[in-house]
């Protein structure tokens, strides 16, 4: 598991370019748009939570599958 973390850190995606903040169904958020990671973000703290990745929508991979 250590040497799977090693390698996405090195070839993963670093999550540099974001979108601008969502909010919907009451829930807040910003997509990594190279690779469709929601992160949950803070209007209070104005700053996302990285920690709590979520994976990219089933919607996003269809497009990504349709489109190679």
């Amino acid at each position: 598991m250590k040497i799977r973390t090693l390698l996405n850190f090195v070839f993963g995606c670093h999550h540099s370019n974001l979108s601008r903040v969502f909010t919907i169904r009451r829930r807040t958020y910003r997509v990594c748009c190279d690779c469709g990671a929601e992160f949950d973000y803070s209007l209070d703290r104005m700053a996302i939570n990285r920690q709590q990745a979520r994976r990219p929508a089933r919607v996003v991979e269809g497009v990504r599958q349709a489109v190679a």
